[in-house]
């Protein structure tokens, strides 16, 4: 990796309205967790943004079934809303899929009907995606897929990995048994896996390409280790070879994506002599659980979770001839209440 931007986080509880688009600036929406049956104000707030694009981080609907099949109701009454193709004239839409669209509750590769609820989830989304992305595999396995974006003249990076279809099952913890609620150890069985050889195999190819800005994608959190709910480190050997790996992306910013938490955060994980790595995650935008436990201390944690609806925005502009970015979660009503900012990195302000 030739450098990363060093970061300037600032957490706050700011009334900032929506802005018209900027020609000047692109526009990138993010959010997960939104429920079929439940009325989504947030998509006409979303939609009066005018975004260039819009990411759905999973859990696009709720639709825990044995059979495939049976989730088609739900995707239904979900794209039928007609926010959707109001949101769609100006902006362009991108999908993964987290437990609930793709299986049951913290299903992975175990599902056994998983075959036909890729066939399901691409019948349905795809079509709402740009015409060029191809997903998974050439065997047809998985959704995994990147995507470029041009701006400026410089190039954006978007990678999306599927961290359902080849996942290794979770190791339950004790507390679970006792409680019966959905909480997980992490494994120190290594031959457990995340993404899969061939899923790995690609993202190391993807991450060797050159880009201005890497944006990395997931499902699930990738920095948080406390909570005991899904993230990357139920596997803490896959966390390991991830965080590494994007260390040595051929990049020269990154930012990391996430959603399925009920809740919003920011994460930031410090590398020695490196810049960090941030990662900020939006959930939900319209399943709100704010009187739930969900909300764990981290030190990695900057500042506190919001709880209710929410969603993210990525604001990327030119700035001396490189991309700089700005990322804030926002409520409801489009305001801010959580934000971090890039900045120069430090070899260019000494030549300033």
């Amino acid at each position: 990796m030739k450098h990363f931007f060093f970061i300037l986080l600032s957490v706050t509880s700011l009334t900032i309205p929506l802005l018209a688009k900027d020609s000047k600036i692109l526009s990138i929406g993010f959010g997960s967790c939104l429920h079929q049956d439940k009325e989504s104000p947030i998509l006409k707030t979303i939609q009066s943004e005018k975004l260039n694009y819009f990411i759905m981080l999973g859990d696009n609907i709720y639709a825990d079934q044995l059979f495939a099949n049976d989730k088609i109701p739900a995707y239904e009454k979900q794209f039928n809303r007609p926010e959707w193709k109001v949101i769609q004239k100006d902006t362009k839409l991108l999908f993964t899929w987290d437990d609930h669209d793709y299986g049951i509750n913290d299903s992975g590769s175990e599902y056994g009907d998983k075959i036909n609820s890729r066939n399901v989830f691409i019948k349905y989304v795809k079509p709402m995606m740009p015409k060029q992305i191809s997903l998974g595999t050439d065997n047809n396995e998985g959704i995994f897929y990147s995507y470029w974006i041009p701006f400026q003249g410089k190039k954006i990076h978007i990678v999306i990995p599927d961290t359902r279809y080849f996942r290794s099952p979770l190791e339950k913890s004790f507390y679970s048994y006792l409680s019966g609620k959905s909480q997980y150890s992490p494994s120190s069985d290594t031959t457990r896996t995340i993404l899969g050889k061939e899923q790995w195999e690609w993202l190391a190819k993807e991450l060797a390409k050159p880009s201005d800005l890497l944006i990395f994608v997931s499902s699930i959190q990738v920095l948080p280790t406390e909570q005991p709910f899904e993230k990357w480190n139920n596997f803490p050997h896959e966390r390991e070879r991830l965080l590494l790996t994007l260390q040595n992306a051929n990049t020269k910013g990154l930012l990391l994506v996430s959603g399925d938490r009920h809740v919003a955060e920011i994460h930031e994980f410090k590398i020695p002599n490196k810049s960090s790595l941030v990662e900020i995650t939006s959930s939900s935008l319209n399943l709100p659980l704010p009187f739930l436990p969900l909300e764990y201390d981290s030190e990695l944690k900057i500042g506190s979770a919001y709880k209710n609806e929410n969603y993210g925005t990525i604001q990327i502009s030119l700035k001396n001839g490189m991309l700089h970015w700005s990322t804030s979660i926002k409520d409801l009503n489009g305001k801010s209440v959580l934000e971090v900012h890039s900045n120069l990195p430090a070899d260019q302000l000494e030549k300033k």
